[in-house]
C-alpha cells in the first residue's frame, strides 16, 4: 500500500484514488459484461479485425452501462497507418528509382498519402517481411519496385488485403496493376541500332536472370540479332546482375580474351559505367575499340568519360502514374487491374562508332 504524508488534504486525496482504482473499469470488465474476450473488446476499441455484429452491440453496449474511458492510447491508429503507402524497392541508389519514388511521392502527397521506402537489396525474404509489415500493420497500400517475381513472393502476396502496385515490373503468374516500360522493344531498338551502325559482333550484357525486365531486354535482343540473320549462340550473352561490378567483370574479360567483338548491349546504365571504366583501365576506348548502348539514360551515363547512348524513359512520370493508379486501387476497389506500358526511345550520345 502507498505512503502518505499526514494532513487533511493528502489524505482526502489518498482516498479518492483509493475509490477511483477500486471502481476503474478495464477490458476484462467489458469483456465480462458482454461475455466476451478482452482482446475482442480491444478490436471494437481500436476498429481492428472483424467482429460479428451481435457481438460488437454488446460490447458497445456494455461500454455505455460501465461508463468506460478509454486512455489516451500513444499507438498508431488505423486511420492513421491507412494513410501511409510503403515502397518496397530493391535499389536505392539509381536515378530512376529515386524518380520513380519522387513521382509516386508527389502525386500521392497532393491527395493526403505518406511514402514510406523500404530497401530490400534484391534480397526475396526481406521482401516478403515488409510485405507482412506493412499488412499487418493496415498500411493503405504496397508498391513493388523493380522487384523479381518469385514462389515465395507470390504466395505471400495472397495473404495481402492492402492494395499491390507494381513499378518497372509484372507478374507472368497473374494480373496485377503495374506500370511498366516497353522493355522488350526497348532492347530491339538497342540492338538495331548497333547493328544499323553496321556492328554484327555483339554482346548483351544482361541483367538479373528472375526480372521479368531483363529477360524482356533480352529477349529484345535475341530477336533483333535473329530478324537481322546475325549469328547468336551463348558467347553472346553475358550474365550480370545490374550492378557496377558486373561490367566490370565483362570489361576485364574483354581485354584479356581475344574475341572479335565490336559492340555491347548493357542492361543498365549502372553495369555500362563499370564497363567503360574498366576498358579505360586496360587502355581501351569507347567507341573507337568498343561500342555501347545502354538502357535507363540516367545523369550517371551522360556525365561519363563518354556521353553513353542509351535507351530513355520518363521514370518521374511513370511514379506518378502509379501513384494514380495506387489511389484509384484504394478508392475503386472492383476496378480491372491495369498495366500501363510506356514507350522506350533512343537518346543519342558519343559512344556508338559507325562501321558502315
Amino acid at each position: 500500500m502507498e505512503k502518505y504524508s499526514f494532513g487533511i488534504a493528502n489524505l482526502v486525496e489518498a482516498i479518492i484514488k483509493v475509490l477511483r482504482d477500486a471502481m476503474k473499469v478495464t477490458l476484462k470488465t467489458i469483456a465480462a459484461l458482454a461475455d466476451t474476450s478482452p482482446a475482442t473488446v480491444s478490436r471494437v476499441l481500436n476498429n481492428r479485425g472483424y467482429v460479428k455484429e451481435e457481438t460488437r452491440n454488446r460490447i458497445e453496449m456494455a461500454i455505455q452501462e460501465s461508463a468506460y474511458t478509454p486512455k489516451e492510447s500513444k499507438s498508431v491508429s488505423v486511420n492513421q497507418t491507412g494513410k501511409i503507402i510503403l515502397v518496397i524497392s530493391s535499389n536505392i541508389t539509381s536515378q530512376v528509382y529515386i524518380d520513380y519514388f519522387q513521382g509516386l511521392s508527389a502525386y500521392l502527397g497532393e491527395k493526403g498519402y505518406l511514402c514510406l521506402e523500404a530497401y530490400t537489396a534484391q534480397d526475396t525474404a526481406e521482401d516478403i517481411r515488409y510485405l507482412k509489415f506493412a499488412n499487418d500493420n493496415y498500411f493503405g497500400a504496397i508498391v513493388l519496385l523493380n522487384i523479381s517475381e518469385t514462389p515465395e513472393l507470390i504466395e505471400a502476396l495472397k495473404d495481402i488485403r492492402c492494395p499491390v502496385v507494381f513499378v518497372n515490373r509484372y507478374l507472368r503468374s497473374a494480373d496485377v496493376d503495374a506500370i511498366c516500360v516497353d522493355n522488350y522493344r526497348g532492347g530491339y531498338a538497342a540492338t538495331r541500332y548497333l547493328i544499323d551502325a553496321g556492328h554484327t559482333r555483339i554482346i548483351h550484357l544482361a541483367g538479373t536472370p528472375t526480372s521479368v525486365v531483363s529477360q524482356d531486354r533480352m529477349l529484345g535482343f535475341h530477336d533483333a540479332m535473329v530478324d537481322a540473320g546475325l549469328s547468336l549462340s551463348e558467347e553472346n550473352i553475358f550474365q550480370g546482375n545490374l550492378r557496377k561490378d558486373s561490367g566490370e567483370q565483362l570489361g576485364h574479360w574483354l581485354a584479356a580474351t581475344p574475341n572479335d567483338f565490336t559492340a555491347v548491349f548493357v542492361s543498365n546504365d549502372m553495369m555500362a559505367v563499370g564497363l567503360l571504366n574498366t576498358l579505360y583501365e586496360h587502355g581501351l576506348s569507347v567507341p573507337e575499340d568498343l561500342s555501347i548502348i545502354s538502357f535507363d539514360t540516367t545523369p550517371l551515363v551522360k556525365n561519363a568519360r563518354v556521353k553513353l547512348t542509351t535507351i530513355g524513359f520518363n521514370s518521374h512520370e511513370m511514379g506518378e502514374a502509379a501513384g494514380e493508379i495506387v489511389y484509384q486501387r484504394m478508392h475503386f476497389q472492383k476496378s480491372s487491374p491495369r498495366r500501363v506500358i510506356y514507350p522506350a526511345s533512343i537518346d543519342e550520345g558519343n559512344s556508338v562508332k559507325r562501321l558502315k
